[in-house]
């Protein structure tokens, strides 16, 4: 029981550390490499062009972040029994893709960018999870864990936005500080917790006997470079769609209705005569019935006296 709790504190503090060294300089790394390959550009990249480039070095960053995350990670659990084949490079490209697709899913809808650790939590839930399930029963637990612990760090980045600006406008600086530690403490502490209480559930259900493994490692290649074949040209369609122009404000005042086309009055009609031809009516019939409009006849009508 002692031995267990001591994996359970291992697997939680390598989840938090392994997090937290390079997300604190995650993305000043992203910076910088967006700068370096919008540098070595040979032609001058356009708005949407810049966007996609910013994306990429992020999704670089974060890969390796993820890879230091995964190694930290496989380490505890190695130290606890379970030997999981491909936790680095799942938990690698979970990272990458699912931090860097939220973010730009979130931009493309409007919404903060901030709650893009929700997206990668459940995206790196369902990664380490698929690949828990041979070893323990439960790894849906895994999931919810991952979900909830890295999925706190947005409502805890919105949070402290909010009342940063609030102290601010208020003239209480003297509250960042304070501010900024509790959004940390929130952060870590959930994902401490989470962790705990996931590794904990795993490390009790190990299974007696480990599903089979698949006979080659190629299938989870394949499927890595799948997602990311289809997480790429995603990311690039929704940073389009954030860059592109806002449609143009329709027209105030729209076009006037047409107006009828109005009724032939000359030319009359043609009325068959007892001979067979046709003899075409007087040409000052329509113009009689469109000033009289009783029908009245010509002889009635009273003229004017000069």
């Amino acid at each position: 029981m002692r031995s267990r709790l001591v994996h359970v504190v291992a697997l939680a503090a390598a989840s938090v550390i392994g997090l937290l060294v390079p997300w604190a300089q995650a993305d000043t790394w992203a910076n910088l490499l967006d700068a370096v390959l919008r540098s070595a550009a040979i032609w001058r990249l356009s708005g949407v062009e810049q966007g996609v480039v910013h994306r990429l070095a992020e999704l670089a960053v974060f890969a390796v972040a993820g890879g230091m995350l995964g190694n930290a990670q496989v380490h505890a659990l190695r130290r606890a029994g379970l030997q999981v084949t491909g936790w680095v490079g799942m938990t690698a490209m979970a990272v990458a893709v699912g931090l860097v697709g939220s973010r730009a899913l979130a931009v493309a809808l409007g919404l903060s960018p901030l709650m893009a650790p929700v997206g990668m939590g459940v995206v790196l839930g369902l990664a380490q999870a698929w690949l828990l399930r041979r070893e323990v029963h439960g790894a849906a637990v895994w999931l919810a864990a991952c979900a909830v612990g890295y999925g706190m760090a947005g409502p805890a980045a919105d949070w402290r936005q909010e009342t940063w600006r609030a102290a601010v406008d208020t003239g209480a600086t003297w509250r960042l500080s304070s501010i900024t530690i509790t959004a940390q403490a929130m952060t870590w502490a959930a994902l401490a917790l989470c962790m705990a209480i996931g590794g904990a559930f795993i490390l009790a259900n190990v299974r007696a006997q480990a599903l089979p493994a698949p006979g080659s490692r190629m299938p989870g290649a394949l499927g890595q470079f799948a997602v990311l074949g289809l997480a790429l040209p995603l990311m690039v369609a929704l940073e389009a769609r954030a860059k592109s122009p806002p449609p143009r404000e329709m027209q105030s005042n729209p076009p006037a209705r047409m107006q009828p086309r109005p009724t032939r009055t000359w030319g009359g009609g043609a009325e068959p005569s007892p001979s067979g031809r046709w003899n075409r009516a007087p040409s000052n019939a329509g113009l009689e019935n469109a000033s009289d409009p009783q029908g009245a006849e010509p002889a009635a009508r009273v003229k004017p006296i000069i």
